[in-house]
């Protein structure tokens, strides 16, 4: 089934077992989802859904500035809804196994970490959070 019959699927059984908090957030992505056409550079489903969640994450991170933990525990709850629909990433530990199979496999040097970087990211980008494969990354050429 793709994300668009998902979310339908989902919507109805969150309109039916009363959620209404659910109902909202699956109503948010429907609407991100179905608008695909109008942006100019025609995401894909999961990538909208991926917007979606990195604008939460944003506004969360601005209600910890200003101290407002009603908000914060709302956005995280809508976060934990939306990650439902994304697709799963590697922990760290497999993040960390495919950064030493990739160095293995390449002759990056300490000064070619942007370069090892962007050349991972191309290979492993949507299986690997970004944050984690940077880091691990810059430790390992260091290290070398």
């Amino acid at each position: 089934m793709d994300l668009l019959g998902r979310l339908t699927e989902d919507m109805k059984s969150a309109m039916k077992s009363g959620q209404k908090d659910r109902l909202q957030v699956i109503r948010m992505l429907l609407s991100d989802v179905k608008n695909i056409d109008l942006n100019p550079q025609k995401p894909t489903a999961e990538q909208a859904v991926a917007a979606y969640a990195k604008k939460l994450r944003k506004s969360m991170e601005e209600y910890e500035k200003y101290n407002k933990p009603d908000e914060v525990a709302k956005l995280k709850g809508e976060i934990a809804i939306v990650d439902e629909y994304l697709p799963k990433k590697a922990s760290a530990e497999e993040t960390a196994k495919l950064v030493d199979q990739f160095l293995a496999s390449q002759s990056f040097t300490e000064k070619q970490v942007g370069q090892a970087i962007g050349a991972f990211m191309k290979a492993n980008g949507q299986q690997v959070d970004p944050g984690t494969a940077n880091q691990l990354i810059k430790q390992k050429l260091a290290g070398k």
